[in-house]
């Protein structure tokens, strides 16, 4: 099984209904608006036509269009998520903000150079170098020139190698990730023809919202909601999940990066 075809049956609905409830309506990974805007912070967005890639429920593509009155393109390999991201876009925004499926991550369906600039957050963690360096060299080819991809990802002190308390959220939350290092990444953004710009470091402000969400979800009022929707069981493992990325970060076993790369 590929890694792109493992993330497709690792995020069934109600999973991500769950992540819904952790991060904020319309995300699927921390920190929500407040984090995404730091993931661009410095970058010239206004009226200009971004990729965002691995979309989820499109709170981040929404977010860009009414701050920016940004052209937002986000591609998803769940056929839930794009479906359900499309119906949430305000009325307003429809001519600014759309959602795609793709299977296929060695062609994206854009033309050369037809973007300003391209991101994404704790999404290719999912992804396996070979299918990095793949998706990677497609989206060099549809970014125009001298512009940005800036991605934030979760990386590992070792190559292949996890810690335990990884493990024991990967295998709580029933996820595939790869445990890539910087230098790992260094290697793929050089093949795929990109610039090295910078590597951010990010693991006080991950460790602090992954905290955030433990005590968010421990809320009398988000109990009672996810009760109606899952067991005790499922919800302490969700909960359990979250401290230990809390953990794995503090100890150094999870290493939260903003990466910067100019085509």
């Amino acid at each position: 099984m590929s890694s792109i075809e493992q993330v497709q049956k690792e995020y069934p609905e109600d999973y991500c209904t769950l992540l819904e409830v952790a991060y904020g309506q319309g995300f699927l990974s921390e920190g929500g608006t407040e984090a995404i805007d730091a993931l661009v912070k410095g970058f010239q967005l206004d009226n200009k036509k971004i990729l965002d890639i691995g979309s989820g429920l499109g709170g981040a593509a929404i977010h860009f269009a009414q701050k920016y009155n940004a052209m937002v393109t986000g591609i998803e390999i769940n056929q839930i998520m794009v479906d359900e991201a499309s119906r949430r876009v305000p009325e307003t925004l429809q001519n600014q903000v759309k959602f795609l499926y793709y299977d296929d991550i060695k062609h994206l369906p854009f033309s050369d150079e037809s973007f300003d600039l391209a991101y994404s957050k704790g999404v290719f963690v999912h992804l396996d170098v070979e299918d990095k360096l793949t998706l990677f060299k497609e989206i060099f080819r549809v970014l125009k020139r001298d512009t940005y991809f800036i991605i934030g990802d979760w990386l590992s002190l070792v190559n292949g190698h996890w810690g335990e308390k990884m493990e024991e959220m990967m295998r709580l939350d029933g996820l595939t990730l790869f445990a890539n290092t910087e230098g790992n990444y260094k290697d793929v953004i050089r093949l795929a023809g990109f610039k090295l710009i910078l590597i951010d470091e990010e693991d006080e402000t991950y460790a602090k919202y992954n905290n955030e969400i433990v005590k968010h979800l421990k809320k009398h009022e988000i109990q009672k909601k996810l009760k109606e929707m899952f067991t005790n069981k499922e919800i302490e493992d969700s909960i359990h999940a979250y401290r230990l990325l809390h953990h794995a970060i503090k100890e150094k076993e999870l290493l939260i990066r903003r990466i910067i790369c100019k085509k």
